[in-house]
């Protein structure tokens, strides 16, 4: 029996994973208020350079975890080879399923060298969580408030990004809230939506709303290169014996080694192939969804098979993320936490940051109104 069949072995995987990455996250903004402090009379785009070969650090840690401790198959379809080979300013949309998606957006990026780069559209309530919801915003990302969403607030988030040297992938998720089979009331509130734009329904996805997605289009196109159109697929997601589609793995059965594959396609589409009217972009992004339709469809059906069966038949390919990619974060927040657990200025510092800094980030958030 290998040691992953091991009875309760993905309950210690998972606490181990994950208290090392939170473990490593007051390491990490020891570092980066540093940095921010040093960098005051210093150019934007010369704090941005530096915040995004730190963050690209924690960042490999955390995939250290996700692909190789749980022993992750990723295949990747579409134009996924050509945009490993290429460095550019993207807008990235992608399905929302899961709350691993955002792991996916790492996943896709750090194999074309641009881990750093990721900028997240997020939702408000993130802001409140300790030490990352400041950072966050500092490190690029942008918040935005549902039901009260603030136009103004967001474009001069988006102004930030505008900067020549600013190099950026900014994730977005249109669907603006997780396609989860067991909420009918949400998916079929979507229906309505749909019909009251005289779209049609989806069948696998939420309706993509527009507005946002379209804002933040209008704003940065002329600094960015394309759009990524990513489709994720988590093997398992389909019920043979129920005959229906199940409820996507969450993050932590994802860490206990629930999901043994993902799908991932990438589209790349030029930006001169976007619609530049709003009207024009609406259906332009539902028909991307309905695209997404029929690629996730087959995954969800008595047809579908193993994950190898099914990237064979559809041409995906394995790949590997190699060891050299992750383990040197591990190495370096390892070697980090041997002068602050093993003194008692560390330890001293070490509290100090988790609760000072989360503290000092909340009343920054604040007065800053961000979303």
């Amino acid at each position: 029996m290998s040691l992953s069949k091991l009875p309760g072995f993905g309950i210690i995987r998972y606490a181990i994973s994950t208290g090392i990455m939170v473990g490593a996250a007051p390491e990490y903004f020891a570092i980066w208020m540093g940095w921010r402090l040093i960098s005051v009379p210093l150019p934007a785009w010369l704090y941005q350079k530096v915040d995004d070969m730190l963050y690209s650090t924690y960042q490999r840690l955390v995939l250290l975890f996700f692909e190789h401790a749980t022993g992750l198959e990723i295949f990747f379809y579409g134009d996924a080879d050509d945009i490993f080979k290429k460095n550019e300013n993207v807008l990235y949309i992608s399905n929302h399923q899961s709350t691993v998606d955002w792991i996916a957006c790492n996943m896709v990026a750090v194999r074309q060298g641009a881990l750093g780069h990721l900028r997240f559209v997020m939702k408000d309530g993130l802001q409140w969580l300790p030490l990352y919801g400041h950072y966050f915003y500092q490190h690029g990302c942008i918040y935005v408030r549902r039901g009260r969403f603030s136009q103004q607030k967001m474009i001069r988030s988006l102004e930030y990004l505008q900067q020549e040297r600013i190099q950026s992938w900014i994730v977005l998720f249109p669907e603006g809230t997780r396609y989860d089979p067991s909420k009918p009331e949400v998916i079929a509130r979507s229906e309505r939506l749909a019909l009251a734009s005289d779209l049609q329904p989806l069948q696998h996805h939420l309706t993509p709303k527009s507005k946002g997605t379209w804002l933040t289009l209008d704003k940065v196109r002329r600094h960015l290169d394309a759009l990524y159109d990513v489709t994720v697929v988590y093997q398992g997601s389909y019920s043979h014996s129920q005959g229906k589609r199940a409820r996507t793995v969450a993050l932590i059965d994802f860490l206990r080694g629930f999901c043994p594959a993902m799908h991932i396609h990438v589209r790349r589409i030029p930006m001169s192939e976007v619609p530049e009217t709003e009207e024009a972009f609406q259906r332009w992004i539902h028909q991307l969804f309905q695209e997404k339709d029929r690629i996730v469809a087959p995954f969800y059906s008595q047809a579908a098979g193993s994950a190898q069966e099914m990237a064979a038949r559809f041409r995906g390919r394995r790949h590997r993320l190699p060891l050299s990619a992750t383990v040197p974060s591990l190495l370096l927040y390892a070697a980090l936490a041997v002068p602050l657990f093993g003194t008692a200025v560390g330890r001293w510092l070490y509290a100090r940051v988790l609760v000072g800094g989360t503290l000092a980030g909340y009343a920054w958030l604040a007065l800053r109104a961000v979303c």
